[in-house]
């Protein structure tokens, strides 16, 4: 391990340009804000809070009656690191040699070789934080393979964040017919489902502001018949009501109207890449079948926090390397020699905490019978 071998970085450059750097806005935060905690561990307390609970009418001078508490579940874990790191080659530090000697200071070409693996490693971090808030916020847990995290950690079981079996829904009517999917546009009833879930969440003491699905199951959506019907109070074109698929807002208006929750699109893509470095985009809000089943029902879009941890490689720095940090993410720059190479690592340890998954609803639209199967 030996020191930078791009003379246009040091510890003073590379932290100015990550503060002034700014990435693509991430849906992350919204859902799961930072946390910082001083230890590797998580424990996490689910209560259900449901309705309130009548007190007694009793005669004057007897006792209170004594009510139970109510049951608050732990779950706990092991914060994980997520890193990953690039490397220039020596051809890769020959083109660099090159346009330095050819390069004005404010040409792009230079700097973006000098600095694309920095960002590749912050974008890297944050993209695996994406899918993961995007996977449990689908379906409530999430499954590490070969596929979805090729050289790391493989689950034998899923990570389960303990949503209520009373809290997985179904389409209402018992019919494949009812599912929310274009081939069944004319048949589903993505309005009598919704309804069945809010009466559901009324029984658990929960009122849902939020539905989270993601762009393909919005399109089966809004080219509900039913849907349309719904919506044509609200679906001016024109000055005209005309039935037709909603846009978002005319199916928010309408879904307001009726005090509803809000539909919210997750609308985003996350890369793998394989032990063959071949690279597959993905939507990862599908669960491991590659479906978009799920939608999910939220009470408030601040679900709980993403806990990040302590990095030994921060706090006991090798004196070779260059450090910065983006937020929490760290950036670490080093070379080696025989062969000649320079590379950027990204790392961040953190992992989601939830305890409020029990105020949570999710709807399987493509299943008459049993959730999630």
């Amino acid at each position: 391990m030996e020191y930078s071998l791009l003379k246009e970085i040091d510890k003073k450059s590379l932290q100015a340009y990550l503060i002034a750097r700014v990435y693509e806005k991430l849906f992350w935060p919204t859902f799961f804000p930072l946390k910082a905690t001083p230890f590797l561990t998580y424990e996490t307390l689910v209560g259900s809070k449901g309705n309130r609970v009548a007190a007694d009418i009793v005669a004057y001078d007897t006792s209170a009656p004594l009510k139970t508490r109510r049951t608050v579940s732990k779950l706990s874990g092991e914060i994980p690191s997520i890193r990953m790191k690039k490397k220039m080659t020596e051809m890769d530090l020959n083109t660099y040699n090159i346009l330095k000697a050819q390069a004005r200071p404010e040409q792009m070409a230079l700097l973006d070789l000098v600095f694309g693996d920095v960002d590749d490693c912050v974008d890297g971090i944050n993209a695996r934080l994406e899918w993961v808030i995007f996977q449990a916020l689908s379906k409530g847990q999430i499954t590490l393979s070969t596929i979805t995290n090729a050289a790391g950690v493989v689950t034998e079981e899923a990570i389960d964040f303990g949503l209520p079996t009373a809290n997985k829904k179904v389409v209402a009517a018992l019919a494949i017919t009812a599912y929310w999917t274009i081939a069944t546009a004319a048949t589903s009833k993505p309005i009598t489902d919704i309804e069945a879930v809010l009466e559901a969440a009324r029984d658990l003491g929960i009122t849902p502001g939020y539905m989270l699905m993601n762009r393909s199951k919005w399109l089966a959506f809004r080219v509900s018949a039913q849907v349309q019907d719904f919506v044509i109070p609200f679906a001016l074109y024109g000055g005209t009501k005309v039935k037709r698929a909603p846009t978002l807002e005319v199916a928010n208006d309408a879904l307001k109207s009726e005090g509803f929750p809000q539909i919210m699109i997750i609308d985003t893509r996350i890369s793998y890449e394989d032990a063959g470095h071949n690279i597959t985009s993905v939507d990862p809000w599908l669960d491991s079948g590659g479906e978009d089943r799920y939608v999910t029902f939220l009470e408030d879009l601040n679900c709980g926090d993403m806990l990040y941890g302590p990095i030994a490689e921060e706090t006991n720095p090798p004196k070779q390397v260059i450090q910065a940090k983006k937020g929490p993410v760290l950036i670490s720059k080093w070379s080696d020699v025989d062969p000649v190479a320079e590379y950027t690592k990204g790392e961040l340890n953190a992992f989601p905490s939830w305890p409020t998954i029990d105020r949570v609803l999710s709807l399987d639209t493509e299943n008459a019978t049993t959730w999630g199967t």
